[in-house]
C-alpha cells in the first residue's frame, strides 16, 4: 500500500490542506508548530479507522476551532495492485464513499466494512476506535508526534506481523505440549533451585545440607574445644608480636607516603588503558569458556579417580578389621597411664598459674600508662588537623567554578565561536571604493565609510551618490545567526558573571585552584582519618577509657598493699628492666609448658577412654563398612562407564585445546595492547590508589583491632575452659555417614533436573531465535548505520523492543537515551513494515516529528535509513525542522 493523494478541509486546526502526487517511496511534508501536522495524520487515521456516523468526544474534536463546519478526508491510494479513492465526512451531513476495482462505488456503513476487510483491522463495538486495539498495523506504522522515543507500542498489530513472519519461517515451535513439557521441567527444576540457579530453600537437598552441616558442626564443635585454650594462647602470643612489629616498622608512616605516590601516579595514568580493558574482557570470555571446559574435564577425571579410590577404600576397611581386636586390648592399658600422668599434670599448672599471676598485674599497668600517652598525641593531631580541614572548606566554598560551571563556560565559548564562523561564511563582507568624490549611504540616511568591510547580515539597500542604488540580500539565514550570536555572548557573559570570572581564562584559573585546595582537603581529610578512622569524639573517648584504666591499675596495685599507687605507675613509665623482661618470659613459658602438658594429660585420658569404648562399636561397624564400600565402588564404576560412553574424555580434551588456544590468542592481543599503553594503566595507578587507601584504613583498624583483641584474649585465657567429646562422637560420624549417602542420591536427581530444564529451554530459545531472525535480518543493515556492532532484543511473546546489545553488552530500552531509544525504535518499525509488506499485509511508514533528539552525525546516517528503506516502502517525513531534512533528496510538501 501507499499513499497517493490526501486533501483535509474543516477539520480541527486544518482549514484545508492537500498533498498530490505523493511518491511511492520518500516524502517530507513540512510546517511551523502548530500548522497541522498532526492534524493532517489525525485527519488520515479518522479516515481509515473512525466510523463517518460516530459522535463520540473523539469525533467531536474534528470540528474546527470555531465549532462550526463539516470535517472532511479524501484520500487516493494504492494496496493490493488496484488503486482507490476514500472520502468521508463528519458531524455535519456525515458521508462515506469509497471506490475502487469494482462496478460501483460503496457508500454508507458499507465503506467501514470495506475498510476493516480490505486492510484486516476491526472496528470497535462501541465508542471510538483507539491506536492499540482496533487499527492493526498502523498502529505500529503511523508514528504520532511524541510517541517516537517510547517503543513499539505494537498494540494490534502483533497479529498483523505474526501473521507475516509465519509466512516466512512457520509456526513457532513446541506448541501447547511444548510450553506443558517446559512447565512440567520447569516444577521439577523448581522443586530443587530458585530462578537464579542457587539451591531452593525448601528444597530436599537443601534439608539435607542442612542436618549435614548440624551434624557436622556438633562434631567440629566437640573435638575442637580440646584445642581452643593452646590456640588462644597461641593467637595471643602472635597479637602481642605482630604489634611490635608494626610500631618498629613504622607501617602507618610508610602507608601515608604509599598513598601520597599512588595519587601521583593516578593522575598520570588516566589516559592509557582503554583498548587494554576491551582486550581484557576478551580475555576474560575466553578464559571463562576454557574454565567451562577445564571443569568438564576435572569432573570426568574426578570420577575416574573416585572409582580408584573407592576400591581402594574397600580394600582398606577388610584390612582394618583384622586389626581392632589387638587396638580394643592396647586401649585399656593406655587409660591408666594417661590417669596418672594427668594427675601430676594439674597439680604443675596450678602451680605455675600463682606465679604468672602475680607478674602480669604489674605488666598490664606498664601497657595501660603508654596506650594512655600514645592515645593523648593522637588527639592533639587529629585536632590540629580537623581546624586545616575547616579552613581549607571555607576555602573551597570561595571559588564557585567547579567542573560543572567551567564544562558550561567552555561550551558556551565553541558555541559563540561557531556562530560567529557560520555568520562569517553565511554574511558578506562588502567594501565601498566611491571615485573622487562620490558617496554611499544607506537607505536611512546613514553613512557608509569608504574602503572598509561592512557585514550585511540582512536584505540592505545602499544609495551610490552618482549611480543609483544597490541592493544586497545575503542567503543562509544570516539574520537568524546574528541573533543566535548576540545570544551566544549573553549566555556566555551570564556564565562568567554567575561564576565570578571575567573571562574563559580565569574561569580555567578559578577551576585550577579550586582543584588544588579540594587535593590538600583529600590528602589532610585521608591524614585525619587514618589517625582517627571512626572520628575525634571516638578517639578521646578511647582516651578517656585508657586513662580510667590506668587509673584502675594504679588502684589496684596500690591496695595489695606492696607498692603504693604513684611508684607503680612511676614504675610502669620508666619500662621493664631486662630482668623482669627475662622473668616475665620465663614465667609465661613455665606457664605454657604447664598448661600445654596439662592439655596433653587430658587430651591422652580423654582419647585412651574414647578408643576403649568405642573399640567393640568399632568391631561391629568394620563388616558394615566394608560390605557399603563395596557397593559404593561398583556404583562409581557404572558411573564411570556410562559418563564414558556419553562423552569420551578424548572429546572433552580436545575441547580444553581448543579453548586454550583461542585464550593463548586473545592473551597475545592483551599482551600487545598492554605494551602500546604508556607508563603506568589507569586500572593499575586507580587500584594502586585505592589498595593504598584501603591500607591506610587498614592500618589503622588492624593495630586497634590487635590491641582490642589482646586485651581480650588475656581475659579469656584467664577463664576459659573445654568441653568434653562424650560418647555421642561415634553417633555423629554415623550419622554423617548416611547423610551423605542420601545426600549423594539427592544431588544426582537435582542435576538431572537442572539438566532437563536447561535443555528444553535452550531448544526453545533456538526456536525463538529463528522466529525472530526475519525482522533482526531486516533492521541488522539499518542498525548498522547509527549503532554499529549492536542487535536489537525483542520480547518473543509480545514483539516489544526489550533492548539493544552493543559490543557484548545488553542494555535495557528504557535506560537508553531518548535520541538513542527514538533511533532505534524508528528503525526497527522500517523493518517491521518491509516484514508485513512481504506478508501482503499494508506497510505505508509515517513518522511526525521522530527524530527531534537526535544528533546531526546520527541524523545524516537516518537519512541513509530512510532511502534505504524508501526503496520499498513509502515513508512520509512531518516535520517543523525543514533544514534537517533538506539534503535528504525527497519530494517536499509544505502546509
Amino acid at each position: 500500500m501507499y499513499l497517493k493523494s490526501l486533501a483535509v478541509s474543516e477539520f480541527a486546526s486544518l482549514a484545508e490542506a492537500r498533498l498530490e502526487a505523493l511518491d511511492p517511496g520518500l516524502n517530507v511534508v513540512v510546517g511551523d508548530n502548530e500548522a497541522g501536522k498532526s492534524t493532517l495524520l489525525k485527519a488520515l487515521r479518522a479516515a481509515f479507522f473512525q466510523k463517518h456516523r460516530g459522535r463520540g468526544e473523539t469525533v467531536e474534536a474534528f470540528l474546527p476551532y470555531c465549532g462550526e463546519g463539516r470535517p472532511s478526508v479524501s484520500i487516493a491510494f494504492s494496496h493490493g495492485g488496484a488503486d482507490y479513492r476514500l472520502s468521508k465526512s463528519f458531524l455535519t451531513r456525515p458521508a462515506a464513499e469509497l471506490l475502487g476495482p469494482w462496478p460501483s462505488p460503496v457508500s454508507g456503513d458499507a465503506v467501514e466494512e470495506k475498510l476493516a476487510e480490505l486492510f484486516g483491522f476491526v472496528h470497535p463495538g462501541r465508542g471510538d476506535s483507539k491506536l492499540a486495539e482496533h487499527q492493526g498495523a498502523f498502529g505500529l506504522l503511523w508514528v504520532e508526534q511524541g510517541r517516537s522515543n517510547g517503543g513499539l507500542d505494537i498494540g494490534a498489530g502483533r497479529d498483523a506481523v505474526t501473521a507475516s513472519l509465519e509466512g516466512e519461517v512457520g509456526t513457532i515451535l513446541g506448541g501447547e505440549r511444548g510450553r506443558s513439557l517446559i512447565a512440567a521441567a520447569k516444577a521439577l527444576n523448581d522443586r530443587h533451585f530458585t530462578a537464579t540457579g542457587r539451591t531452593a530453600a525448601n528444597a530436599p537437598l537443601k534439608a539435607i545440607d542442612d542436618e549435614l552441616t548440624r551434624a557436622r558442626e556438633d562434631l567440629v564443635g566437640r573435638r575442637a574445644a580440646l584445642a581452643e585454650l593452646e590456640e588462644k594462647l597461641k593467637r595471643l602470643e602472635d597479637r602481642r608480636r605482630a604489634l611490635k612489629g608494626y610500631e618498629e616498622a613504622a607501617t602507618l608512616e610508610k602507608a601515608e607516603e604509599a598513598l601520597r605516590s599512588a595519587e601521583a601516579a593516578m593522575r598520570r595514568a588516566e589516559d592509557h588503558d582503554r583498548e587494554w580493558q576491551a582486550a581484557e574482557s576478551a580475555v576474560r570470555q575466553a578464559e571463562a569458556v576454557r574454565t567451562g571446559a577445564a571443569e568438564a574435564l576435572k569432573r570426568r577425571d574426578d570420577l575416574v579417580k573416585a572409582v580408584e579410590a573407592a576400591r581402594t577404600a574397600f580394600e582398606r576397611a577388610a584390612a582394618d578389621h583384622a586389626e581392632i581386636d589387638a587396638a580394643a586390648r592396647l586401649a585399656v592399658e593406655a587409660v591408666t597411664a594417661a590417669a596418672q600422668a594427668q594427675e601430676e599434670a594439674r597439680k604443675a599448672l596450678k602451680a605455675a598459674e600463682d606465679r604468672h599471676e602475680s607478674h602480669r598485674r604489674r605488666a598490664d599497668l606498664s601497657r595501660a600508662v603508654a596506650e594512655r600517652d600514645r592515645l593523648s598525641a593522637v588527639v592533639a593531631e587529629a585536632g590540629d588537623l580537623t581546624e586545616r580541614i575547616a579552613a581549607l572548606a571555607a576555602h573551597r566554598d570561595l571559588l564557585p567554578i567547579d567542573q560543572k560551571s567551567l564544562a558550561a563556560v567552555e561550551k558556551a565559548e565553541r558555541r559563540r565561536r561557531d556562530c560567529e564562523v557560520r555568520l562569517q561564511v553565511a554574511a558578506p563582507a562588502v567594501t565601498f571604493e566611491p571615485e573622487a568624490d562620490g558617496a554611499v549611504q544607506r537607505e536611512d540616511g546613514q553613512a557608509v565609510a569608504a574602503g572598509v568591510p561592512t557585514r550585511v547580515t540582512s536584505r540592505s539597500r545602499y544609495l551610490l551618490g552618482g549611480f543609483g542604488a544597490v541592493t544586497i540580500e545575503p542567503g543562509g539565514g544570516a539574520a537568524n545567526l546574528e541573533s543566535e550570536l548576540r545570544e551566544a555572548e549573553a549566555a556566555l557573559a551570564a556564565l562568567l558573571k554567575g561564576g565570578g570570572a571575567a573571562s574563559g581564562d580565569e574561569a580555567r584559573r578559578l577551576f585550577a585552584e579550586r582543584q588544588d585546595v579540594e587535593a590538600e582537603l583529600k590528602l589532610v581529610s585521608a591524614r585525619r582519618d587514618a589517625l582517627v578512622s571512626d572520628g575525634l569524639d571516638a578517639a578521646k573517648a578511647r582516651l578517656r577509657a585508657a586513662e580510667a584504666a590506668a587509673d584502675r591499675l594504679n588502684a589496684a596495685i596500690g591496695g595489695e598493699g606492696s607498692k603504693g599507687a604513684a611508684e607503680a605507675e612511676a614504675e610502669a613509665t620508666a619500662g621493664e628492666s631486662g630482668d623482669d623482661e627475662a622473668l616475665a618470659e620465663s614465667l609465661v613459658a613455665a606457664l605454657n609448658k604447664a598448661r600445654r602438658a596439662t592439655a596433653t594429660a587430658d587430651e591422652r585420658l580423654r582419647a585412651a577412654s574414647k578408643e576403649s569404648e568405642a573399640a567393640a562399636l568399632r568391631r561391629a561397624a568394620a563388616e558394615s563398612d566394608r560390605s557399603h564400600l563395596e557397593a559404593q565402588a561398583l556404583r562409581l564404576r557404572s558411573e564411570c562407564e556410562g559418563a564414558e560412553a556419553a562423552a569420551p574424555r578424548t572429546t572433552l580434551v580436545d575441547r580444553l585445546a581448543e579453548a586454550d588456544a583461542d585464550l593463548e590468542a586473545k592473551r597475545g592481543r592483551l599482551a600487545l595492547k598492554e605494551r602500546e599503553r604508556v607508563g603506568d594503566g589507569r586500572e593499575a595507578a586507580e587500584a594502586r590508589q585505592k589498595a593504598a587507601e584501603r591500607t591506610l584504613r587498614q592500618i589503622g583498624r588492624t593495630l586497634q583491632e590487635l590491641r582490642d583483641e589482646t586485651i581480650g584474649l588475656e581475659a579469656e585465657v584467664r577463664v576459659s575452659g573445654g568441653s568434653g567429646l562424650g560418647e555421642t562422637v561415634q553417633l555423629l560420624e554415623e550419622e554423617i555417614a548416611d547423610l551423605e549417602r542420601r545426600r549423594a542420591r539427592t544431588a544426582l536427581e537435582a542435576s538431572a533436573a537442572r539438566l532437563l530444564y536447561e535443555t528444553l529451554g535452550e531448544a526453545r530459545r533456538a526456536a525463538r531465535e529463528r522466529w525472530l531472525g526475519p525482522i533482526k535480518t531486516r533492521v541488522a543493515p539499518y542498525l548498522r548505520l547509527i549503532h554499529p556492532e549492536s542487535d536489537i532484543d525483542l520480547d518473543e511473546e509480545t514483539l516489544e523492543l526489550k533492548g539493544l546489545t552493543r559490543a557484548g553488552v545488553a542494555e535495557r530500552f528504557e535506560r537508553l537515551s531518548a535520541g538513542a531509544r527514538e533511533q532505534v525504535a524508528v528503525v526497527t518499525r522500517l523493518a517491521l513494515a518491509q516484514v508485513l509488506k512481504q506478508g501482503g499485509h499494508p506497510a505505508a511508514v509515517i513518522l511526525d516529528d521522530a527524530l527531534v533528539n537526535t544528533d546531526e552525525i546520527r541524523l545524516e546516517r537516518m537519512h541513509q535509513v530512510l532511502r534505504e528503506a524508501a526503496k520499498d516502502l513509502q515513508v512520509i517525513v512531518l516535520t517543523c525542522r525543514e533544514r534537517d531534512f533538506r539534503d535528504l533528496g525527497a519530494p517536499t510538501f509544505r502546509l
